[in-house]
């Protein structure tokens, strides 16, 4: 089994799925690898609810942007 500590960590914009209000909201994403997850700490700007727990449903690439 592979670790994913080695692994850089990125901060990214993105967009996830709060659910409490149901909505898809903008939002930092944490890319390790693979593995994608919300930064800890952030709220919705709809509804003030947690996005520990949230989804992420798209990650905007630097490149991208480009």
């Amino acid at each position: 089994m592979k670790s994913n500590n080695a692994l850089p960590v990125e901060a990214l914009p993105g967009r996830v799925h709060c659910y409490m209000c149901t909505h898809n909201v903008e939002a930092t994403v944490l890319k390790r690898g693979s593995a994608r997850q919300t930064q800890p700490g952030q709220t919705c700007p709809r509804c003030k609810a947690s996005l520990d727990s949230s989804y992420a449903l798209e990650v905007f690439s630097e490149l991208a942007a480009a």
